[in-house]
């Protein structure tokens, strides 16, 4: 073949090259402009706090969405998700209980009154008791303790009773966020990874601009360069990014776990046990009663492990640290086959609640036997008893 040939198929090749990415390129741009679009989220709920790494900002309201899930969302004077925009007085006239936990607690993208704090909220008002929310996504005893301090000491907002919600994802974040000295929540890049932080940084740096420049703006390109990615994530080994994707094994399945990374797992635990320990203290110099709450992500109700090491763990350290302990395991695990459970109860390919599981958590806290400790009005509470 002579070199015009070769020349005249090279730019052959090349132009076709150039149609094929174009027209890869205008069909995805295509569906970008006609697909339906999720209602935008005016102005910003959530905002970075200088105390707390994250917060909901105060006296808002918005939509908030998570995946293809929106709802309403309101926040009163205190930065709580709330049933409307409002002022909270620090010194009620009726007893309070203050609700804190994370993403499950807060539920943003489900309406307010169909959450398990809102129902609550509900069925407590006509009793003369008034329900908080301080619940924020991604929130874990650390950041909890530094919030609860902030709210009952500094800005001395009375509170009748604390319910603290934990899930096997407290484990993990307990890695991502610690107290600096000056009392502050600070974010902690990579956590248990963080001696590899700077290989990492690199391949996410990478793989982050490939799924923004590459991967969402063409079809057939994004896909083979999205199944290359996740190959190559799977056998880096040399730089950490194997390592660091085995998060959610060991951190979202602790309770079953059983491989390498089990000293992780024991880490995380005593991390966890070590901050929540604080805050039990602080809230017993303060004179407010802990009610802590533990149930079960899908993966727990297919294993169908009773008891989970979740709720042994967490009810041995209630008994030490004289806090109700409610284990919601017993409403979601082995009562029905686990597949119709989820099905049920939680989001499609989610952990989250849906609505009909935010009901049954609601109808578990509020039971006259086995739930929420209520204060009494006009009275000053007895110290709850471990367990009940």
């Amino acid at each position: 073949m002579s070199p015009s040939n070769r020349a005249h198929k090279g730019l052959a090749f090349f132009l076709g090259l150039l149609v094929a990415l174009g027209l890869d390129f205008g069909v995805r741009q295509i569906y970008v402009k006609i697909r339906k679009k999720p209602p935008v989220d005016k102005p910003g709920l959530r905002i970075p706090d200088p105390l707390f790494h994250h917060a909901i900002k105060p006296s808002s309201k918005g939509v908030d969405i998570f995946g293809p899930y929106s709802a309403p969302y309101f926040s009163n004077s205190l930065g709580l998700r709330d049933a409307e925009i409002r002022n909270v007085p620090l010194v009620g006239e009726i007893p309070r209980i203050l609700f804190i936990g994370d993403s499950f607690t807060e539920a943003g993208p489900i309406p307010w009154e169909k959450t398990f704090v809102g129902r609550v909220a509900n069925e407590l008002k006509p009793k003369g008791i008034e329900v908080l929310n301080a619940g924020v996504a991604s929130y874990c005893p650390t950041t909890e303790r530094v919030k609860l301090r902030y709210l009952l000491r500094a800005q001395g907002l009375k509170v009748d009773r604390v319910v603290l919600c934990l899930d096997i994802s407290d484990l993990k974040d307990e890695f991502y966020y610690e107290e600096g000295a000056d009392g502050k929540v600070q974010q902690v890049a990579y956590g248990p990874f963080s001696e590899k932080a700077k290989k990492l940084q690199r391949a996410d740096a990478i793989c982050n601009w490939l799924e923004t420049r590459v991967e969402k703006n063409f079809v057939i390109l994004g896909a083979i360069i999205r199944n290359s990615r996740l190959t190559w994530r799977r056998h880096a080994s040399s730089t950490g990014v194997v390592e660091y994707d085995a998060i959610p094994e060991w951190a979202y399945n602790w309770p079953d776990y059983r491989g390498p990374y089990e000293g992780l797992v024991e880490k995380g635990l005593a991390r966890t046990k070590s901050e929540m320990t604080l805050l039990a203290q602080e809230l017993k110099k303060l004179g407010v009663p802990l009610t802590l709450v533990v149930y079960p992500w899908p993966q727990q109700v297919k294993a169908g492990t009773r008891p989970s090491r979740c709720e042994t763990e967490w009810s041995r350290w209630a008994q030490v640290n004289n806090a109700q302990f409610i284990s919601l395991f017993p409403v979601f695990v082995n009562l029905e086959p686990a597949e119709q459970v989820i099905q049920k109860y939680y989001w499609k390919n989610d952990a989250h609640w849906n609505e009909e599981g935010h009901r049954l958590v609601a109808d578990a806290l509020l039971r006259p036997e086995g739930g929420i400790l209520l204060p009494k009005k006009g009275a000053v509470e007895s110290k709850p008893q471990a367990g009940k």
